[in-house]
């Protein structure tokens, strides 16, 4: 299940699953700001206003009552869903350089064999003289881009 968050409202729905004991996911983009000499490390969601949870009827009902959320979507493709995110979890803790970009539905659909992603799968897009693979989550229609060697990659097709 995702939930859509209302503003700005994710890191507190997690911390509200934690207490109720609800396992839920949240991907967060590591940035660094800096302030005159100072530097400052923040953590902000990859995808602003969602919530990825394993829900049952109780968890269900304690999201649909919560104050942080505004609406539940629900898909029949759970399995496909929970794949996208491993393979999001997975860019993310390569330390890889990712970013949120459009969706896209045209484009190659790459399987990556070599590296740490390897087995991931997803399209391939050319960005200023680099090759980056989107990694789609389509019930939110969102996705990343990780950016990899294309000699890393696999035609999918």
């Amino acid at each position: 299940m995702v939930a859509h968050t209302r503003p700005r409202c994710e890191k507190k729905l997690i911390s509200f699953c934690q207490m109720h004991s609800i396992h839920a996911y949240l991907p967060l983009l590591e940035t660094t700001h800096r302030y005159g000499g100072r530097v400052r490390r923040f953590s902000k969601p990859l995808f602003t206003g969602y919530v990825f949870a394993l829900t049952g009827g109780r968890a269900r009902t304690l999201l649909r009552q919560n104050r942080y959320v505004a609406n539940l979507l629900e898909t029949s493709r759970q399995a496909e869903l929970v794949q996208q995110l491993r393979d999001i979890y997975r860019a993310l803790a390569a330390g890889r350089t990712v970013q949120v970009e459009e969706y896209f539905e045209s484009g190659r659909r790459v399987r990556i064999v070599g590296g740490p992603l390897r087995g991931v799968e997803g399209v391939i897009v050319r960005r200023k003289n680099e090759t980056r693979v989107l990694l789609k989550v389509d019930l939110i229609r969102q996705a990343v881009s990780v950016e990899v060697n294309t000699a890393d990659l696999m035609s999918a097709e």
